[in-house]
């Protein structure tokens, strides 16, 4: 198929994954008009949407939402749109947009690419999603209405696609805006201007009283000077007296100091030879205190050799003392020794009769031990066949508790999901006696079914309701548990009384061979056992003995199994078919896909089983009864055989404890023996004791002789030391007099000569501040003169009067004249008090005066510019005036000419003009009007929402946008059903003016979207229909030739 534009873009393919409503789509469109057809919420507006951000339009673009997070499926994590276009130039381009929770990609030609990338590619083919006239979808009729004149005629230049007009349009916008805004500036300053001038011209009087008061500050200023000058000579003199008074101090303190040195040497002889004396007296106290230390060690030695004189008696006294002891310990020694051999002798005889004990007491213990051992293992033996017994009774217990907790799990899933149906039952159970009949619990425990895979077959036609159902024997009990449960616990549950038809009454019809071709394997009922009661209520309630359970074989037989009944299930599936209420001629199949519902619990019916179980159980119980009498008799003789044992065992201790003490006794005689033979060596010599004492006595007193004779030389010495320290410090008091009567003198002179340099610095101190005074005020002066416009001035004037005075400086100037510093004080108070009278606070007045001359100046300036611009403007408006406003006006004629061609069609009339206001140069007010008349006897009225239907609105929209196509050139244009609102007529003739467009190749493609079409439409070669059938049980698989035939039969 060949192109109609060189440029290309034409879509060729959509595909969609996980895009709003479409889990998987993909759609081929045909050149010319596509029209798009399908019921409400069945897809639509997603190709629309999917177009749109497909070729980079924005989620408001759509009308729908602005996150792009909101265009993915329910269920889904992104949303893929892939859209290819037609290429002029060989390979079509291949768009890809992956939008994700919280982001989006771009593929192009399957490489990950930015957006700018494909926003050239969409440029190249001449696509704008944001242009009305080529992508209107649904939502965006109403705003089409609602537009003012401004915004109809902006969106019809952007619409006719030429850069230049809109170029244009907006910098005439522009420049109307900056001209008029020039115009109002130019305007302001001019009054600004003339606010001024008036104002200056009232500050005038005041400016001339400043300039007489400046007059006056200037003769101040000059007096003020001759003042300092005067001041700085008066501090020259001073600063020469502090000079003189200075050197005279200065002289005085030079003697002073001469005399207190003389003294101070004197004193410094004096305390030399006292120094020496002190040191003499010091060395002699250390000679003394030397001899004291050693004649105190001297004394000590005395101490201790008295001290050892005494001890060598005290330790001949232990030693006598301890002999003593030794003595009394042989002789107790001696008896115990005679003891114990009298004992032995007496016993002699008794340690052969022990033996023999001993050796009858082992072998009857022998005897007794083989007995034990017997007994024990015929004891182990049957404790073994016991222990096997008692562990078979554990696993049959533990059997049995395992299928009892199986039953418990039906009453603990129904506490989970349906606590009150659950907290009934249990109370049920506690109170069961107290009703007349009985009260059997709900289906949802009470059924046992046997096949696990059965259950999806009764959850499917059995309701949740009635699985819940109490079911009631007695009318009575059924208003008392009713009573009991809903009006006083307050418990939530459903019940039900018993029906009145027994069971033969609910008998199923037997399945013959016929039946069982047909693939009928049971019935519902078959599938499961339970409570009479329950069993009838489920019959009466669910017709469980009527539903069939079929096999596979039923697929191709369904509308034969439905004659039989309307209900029926296979392995995968729920089958139901419903005759139409006017006539049984027609019947209407629905086909469910069964799946478990997890309503029923999962459990099989153990009672046999646990009856099984608990009658091994008890076999077991009987046989462990019968080794408990041989088991009892062996523990008994177990136990007399290990009395009889310990009583040996006792006899074989006390034998033994008596033939210990025998050889104990003889073994503490030979230790006693020989302690008393180890002691009787060890006896103190009382002779040699004596010998000792008597030496050490007699070595500690030649010891004392040489230490007293060392004592009487020490302290003849002591005395010959003092002696001379007294000679010593006899001689020290003398200096030290001396000493006191120079330091008299020499505080006395240091007094003076402190005062008199106390005197000096004083002098110092004020020579200097006056000094400083004098440097400060010279500064000041210099500072005065070189800042002092007055000064300079005064100056010059002397120097004219004076030549000789020429260039010899201010300072010299003023100070060669005889001034008067009380006659320059006088005048300067005049002057002060003058200026003081005049004086006010004008030089906020002042500034005001000169900043708003220059405010002036610089308002006039700012006019001169103003009015240059305003110029260029106005000269460059009319430029771009001429360039803009005729083509604009010639496609707003051709527009109008198709507009109202169309309307004349459609028997109505309508045209449409360009809104230039007043003023022709208001740019931002220009407006496109449109003008509309529907219907005979009425007038031309412009198109708003007030005035026109929904369905006059819609027409509008679309001929206006038929009427731009022409003077646009794009490779497609969608609409999304316009015709809402639109009655049969308008709705024909806008699809044939649609129809019509496509074909004359104005644009190679269309995309029309309706719900509906129109009966007798005439269809082009150029129009394809689409039908979307959007469902998850949709028929991928379509007999067509079948569907063909059966709406052939329905229209014969």
């Amino acid at each position: 198929m060949k192109m109609t534009n060189k440029v290309g873009g034409r879509i060729v393919r959509i595909k969609l994954k996980g895009f709003m409503t479409y889990d998987d789509l993909e759609f081929k469109p045909d050149k010319g008009l596509n029209l798009i057809i399908g019921l409400n919420g069945s897809g639509k507006s997603s190709i629309m949407s999917a177009i749109c951000l497909g070729l980079g339009g924005r989620p408001q673009f759509t009308g729908r939402t602005v996150q792009l997070s909101d265009f993915i499926k329910h269920f889904h994590s992104k949303a893929i749109v892939e859209i290819e276009l037609e290429s002029p130039h060989g390979r079509n381009d291949v768009i890809c947009r992956v939008i994700e929770k919280d982001k989006h990609l771009w593929y192009l030609n399957n490489k990950l690419v930015n957006q700018n990338e494909i926003t050239s590619v969409i440029k190249k083919y001449n696509i704008d999603m944001s242009n009305l006239c080529q992508f209107l979808p649904q939502e965006k009729v109403a705003e089409f209405s609602k537009m003012d004149k401004k915004q109809r005629l902006v969106n019809m230049i952007q619409a006719i696609g030429d850069p230049s007009l809109v170029t244009l349009f907006d910098e005439l916008k522009t420049l109307r805006n900056d001209y008029c805004r020039f115009g109002k500036e130019l305007e302001e300053l001019e009054n600004n201007k003339n606010s001024e001038e008036r104002l200056n011209e009232r500050l005038k009087p005041e400016i001339e009283k400043h300039e007489e008061r400046q007059q006056l500050k200037i003769e101040l200023d000059i007096l003020q000077f001759k003042k300092m000058v005067c001041d700085y000579k008066l501090l020259q003199s001073s600063v020469k007296e502090k000079e003189n008074e200075r050197k005279q101090l200065n002289r005085e303190v030079l003697k002073m100091e001469e005399t207190c040195n003389q003294l101070k040497a004197e004193k410094t002889n004096y305390s030399s030879e006292l120094s020496n004396y002190q040191k003499k007296i010091n060395e002699m106290k250390k000679e003394v205190y030397r001899r004291m230390q050693e004649l105190s060690k001297y004394h000590q030695n005395l101490k201790e050799c008295r001290g050892e004189i005494d001890e060598a008696k005290i330790t001949f006294d232990n030693r006598m003392q301890e002999k003593q002891e030794q003595m009394s310990k042989l002789t107790a020694l001696s008896r115990q020794i005679e003891g114990l051999k009298d004992v032995l002798s007496l016993k002699k005889g008794d340690m052969a009769a022990l033996k023999e004990k001993l050796i009858e007491n082992s072998k009857e213990y022998e005897n007794i031990k083989q007995q034990l051992t017997s007994c024990d293992s015929d004891l182990e033996r049957v404790k073994l066949n016991k222990n096997a017994l008692e562990y078979k009774r554990k696993f049959k217990q533990e059997e049995i508790l395992r299928i009892s907790n199986e039953e418990d799990k039906k009453y603990e899933m129904l506490r989970h999901k349906h606590p009150d149906t659950y907290t009934a039952l249990k109370w049920l159970q506690q109170n069961a006696s107290s009703f007349r009949a009985g009260i059997s619990p709900p289906p949802l425990v009470s059924l046992k079914i046997g096949n696990d895979e059965d259950r999806k077959y009764i959850e499917n036609a059995v309701s949740n309701r009635d699985l819940l159902m109490f079911v009631c024997e007695d009318k009575e009990d059924l208003e008392r548990f009713v009573k009991i449960m809903k009006h006083e616990k307050k418990l939530s549950i459903n019940v039900s009384i018993v029906p009145e038809e027994s069971m033969a009454a609910f008998s199923s019809h037997p399945i013959s061979n016929n039946m069982r071709n047909l693939g009928i394997h049971c019935y519902l009922k078959d599938l499961f056992t339970a409570p009479e009661p329950v069993m009838r209520l489920l019959c009466k309630l669910n017709n469980v003995h009527r539903v069939p359970v079929c096999t596979e074989k039923a697929e191709g037989n369904i509308d034969s199994i439905l004659n039989f009944s309307n209900l029926f299930f296979t392995k995968s599936e729920k089958i139901m078919g419903k005759r139409s209420r006017y006539g049984q001629q027609s019947m209407s199949v629905r086909r469910d896909i069964l799946m478990s519902r997890n309503v029923l619990p999962n459990f099989k019916d153990n009672s046999a089983a646990l009856l099984s179980a608990r009658r091994e159980l008890q076999e077991i119980e009987e046989e462990l009864l019968k080794y408990q009498p041989h088991y009892e008799a062996l523990e008994k003789q177990r136990r007399q055989l290990e009395q009889q044992q310990e009583q040996l065992r006792k006899e074989r201790d006390d034998i033994n404890s008596e033939m210990r003490k025998l050889n104990d006794l003889r073994v503490k005689l030979k230790q006693i023996t020989d302690c008393y033979e180890r002691k009787a060596k060890d006896v103190i010599d009382e002779e040699g004791e004596k010998r000792k004492v008597t030496d050490a006595v007699r070595n500690v007193n030649a010891k004392k002789l040489l230490i007293l004779t060392k004592i009487l030389e020490i302290v003849k010495e002591m005395l010959r030391l003092k002696k001379e320290k007294a000679t010593s410090i006899l001689y020290m008091r003398g200096f030290s007099e001396k000493i006191s009567s120079l330091d008299v003198k020499i505080s006395y002179h240091e007094r003076e000569l402190q005062n008199t340099k106390s005197r000096l610095s004083v002098v110092d101190s004020e020579r200097n501040c006056l000094k400083t005074q004098g440097f400060k005020l010279l500064t000041e002066l210099e500072a005065k003169k070189e800042s002092s416009e007055n000064l300079k001035e005064y100056t010059k004037f002397i120097e004219g009067k004076n030549k000789k005075l020429k260039g010899i400086g201010t300072l010299r100037i003023v100070a060669s004249q005889n001034l008067d510093l009380e006659e320059i004080k006088q005048r300067i108070s005049n002057i002060e008090a003058q200026i003081e009278l005049t004086d006010e606070d004008i030089a906020p007045i002042i500034a005001e005066f000169t900043k708003r001359k220059q405010n002036i100046c610089s308002i006039e300036e700012q006019i001169d510019s103003l009015k240059t611009k305003v110029e260029d403007l106005k000269a460059r408006i009319q430029e771009l005036k001429e360039k803009w406003l005729p083509p604009l006006l010639n496609r707003i004629e051709s527009v109008n000419r198709k507009f109202s061609k169309y309307y004349k069609i459609l028997k109505c009339a309508g045209e449409i003009s360009l809104d230039q206001t007043d003023d022709t140069d208001d740019f931002p007010n220009y407006g496109l009007q449109i003008k509309l008349k529907y219907r005979v006897n009425e007038e031309f009225m412009e198109l708003s929402p007030t005035h026109h239907s929904g369905g006059e609105c819609s027409v509008a929209a679309i001929i206006f946008i038929l009427s731009l196509q022409e003077l646009t050139d794009v490779p497609f244009r969608c609409i999304d059903e316009i015709n809402q609102g639109m009655d049969a007529i308008n709705e024909r003739s806008i699809y044939q003016l649609v129809a019509d467009a496509a074909r004359s190749g104005s644009c190679s493609q269309y995309f029309l979207l309706t719900p509906k079409l129109l009966m007798d439409l005439s269809y082009h070669k150029d129009v394809a229909v689409h039908t979307i059938f959007n469902s998850p049980y949709l028929q991928t698989k379509l007999n067509v030739q079948e569907h063909i035939r059966i709406a052939k039969a329905h229209r014969q």
